[in-house]
């Protein structure tokens, strides 16, 4: 009997989930469903853009999707670019194609009982998936499929608006999230613009609108003014001595304490000719158990106090993409400023923004002709007004953390219902696990997220009298 399971989503997580199946099937009668709701599969919103602007904020020889291959991204670019190392920084474009050609020739090798399936749609309810019975899936045109298992690949959500943009909802002169296909078009080269955040978002759309000969200033504006940091050119890292005793001093820590240990391995690294970004790295492996290890109210405290200057630290920029962004506000077209908005109104010909500047000071007024949201994806489950979200959360099937950092799983990444019991059916993979793990959204995380729920699928379903090694998945570069 052949299995089915459906994974909602194929950005990343989905995409590489599907692969992962493919892979280890080992010829087991396997129907793999892939479901996304625009016909872009194993793209999602970091890797769908066409702009050149745009470069992966992680080294190439970092970024492979598969687990058990870490050169296989490398390699595959290696195909056109025969100098390509893996400290280079490329398009994001570029990783698109390699996640896509991975899924094909993963699909292309698999055995003939394992079989890939790929539906553009919108998945609307799920019903069912007890311990034996399948769930019964819905998608918006009226189309149904019964799977065994599914999964909910669903990765980043728009921005969510800030309270003081509620006046410009509506408003043409508003760009709630720019990664929408087409959001930046309207706004022309002479024309100022207002960056609502400083971060990675920010400096993605303000490279992107730089490309077309601007003229007119961009301003961006966040809390704290707090610009991201670059990756080096050359990377080092701690020696496994100094950064098992960095994780050693941090583990049981308050968060306070924590901080306190970090400050001092920087301080000793940095004496000793290192850099803070070796401590940084140090700590990726075990930022999930330094995570779990805190009591709730130190993680709360963490998100309120400490969790913009751990992203500044963690998420770095590609090189160039800093530099670029720097000569732009070196050029006086852009500059970064600290303050609370307090409110954005609509006037005639543009838009009127009042902040209070960081550190006191009268209010301050700034006239723009659009407002860019660069706040980053929303991971507050409350604001999502998708119909799947909106069912599961109702039924108490997909619940959100206290901190509303993303979903509650168990350690095997089934959803936890309202009574906290694991959902025999239900499986989620992506950013959201966050809420778990806090190191969850870089690939390097997510690529062994996907190996291990593949594995778990597959367990227990029947293996062939023979089973065939698993094929290649190598292909040449698209160009």
């Amino acid at each position: 009997m052949t299995a089915t399971i459906l994974i909602i989503g194929a950005g990343f997580s989905g995409a590489v989930t599907a692969v992962n199946l493919l892979r280890l099937s080992h010829g087991r009668a396997l129907r793999i469903v892939l479901v996304n709701r625009s016909g872009a599969m194993a793209r999602g919103i970091a890797y769908g853009t066409a702009s050149t602007e745009h470069l992966l904020n992680v080294p190439a020889g970092n970024m492979s999707a598969l687990a058990d291959d870490p050169q296989d991204f490398v390699n595959y670019l290696r195909w056109a670019t025969p100098s390509t190392t893996p400290a280079d920084f490329v398009r994001r474009q570029l990783y698109g194609c390699y996640l896509e050609a991975l899924l094909d020739a993963a699909a292309h090798a698999a055995p003939p009982s394992t079989t890939l399936e790929r539906w553009v749609g919108e998945v609307v309810s799920i019903d069912g998936g007890g311990a034996d019975t399948a769930a019964h899936v819905r998608l918006a045109d009226g189309r149904v499929i019964d799977a065994d298992r599914v999964v909910l690949a669903f990765g980043h959500f728009a921005p969510a608006d800030p309270a003081a943009a509620a006046p410009l909802r509506t408003s043409v002169r508003y760009v709630r999230d720019p990664w929408v296909p087409g959001a930046l078009a309207r706004i022309g080269a002479d024309e100022p613009v207002l960056l609502l955040g400083t971060g990675l978002t920010a400096v993605d759309v303000a490279l992107s609108l730089a490309g077309a000969g601007r003229s007119a200033p961009l301003h961006a504006l966040s809390r704290r003014g707090l610009l991201p940091a670059a990756h080096r050119a050359r990377r080092s890292q701690l020696d496994d001595a100094e950064a098992l005793d960095l994780v050693d001093a941090m583990a049981g820590a308050s968060v306070r304490g924590g901080l306190r240990a970090l400050r001092a391995g920087v301080r000793r690294h940095e004496a000793a000719g290192g850099d803070w970004r070796d401590v940084i790295a140090a700590l990726r492996p075990a930022t999930p158990r330094l995570w779990q290890g805190l009591a709730p109210a130190d993680r709360a405290r963490f998100v309120q106090r400490l969790q913009p200057y751990w992203d500044v630290a963690r998420h770095r920029c590609a090189p160039a993409s800093y530099e670029r962004f720097l000569a732009l506000r070196d050029a006086g077209l852009l500059d970064a400023r600290a303050g609370r908005l307090r409110v954005l109104q609509e006037i005639d010909g543009g838009v009127e923004a009042v902040f209070a500047p960081r550190g006191g000071g009268d209010e301050q007024r700034l006239q723009v002709a659009h407002v860019v949201n660069c706040t980053g994806p929303s991971t507050d489950l409350e604001r999502v007004a998708e119909p799947l979200v909106l069912q599961l959360r109702r039924d108490g099937r997909l619940l959100q953390d206290t901190l509303r950092l993303g979903v509650q799983v168990d350690s095997q990444g089934s959803l936890l219902d309202r009574e906290g019991r694991p959902s025999p059916c239900l499986h989620y993979i992506g950013p959201l696990l966050r809420a778990r793990d806090w190191e969850a959204t870089a690939v390097p995380e997510l690529r062994m997220h996907a190996r291990v729920l593949a594995e778990r699928l597959l367990d227990g379903l029947p293996l062939p009298a023979a089973a065939p090694q698993a094929a290649s998945t190598q292909l040449p570069i698209a160009t």
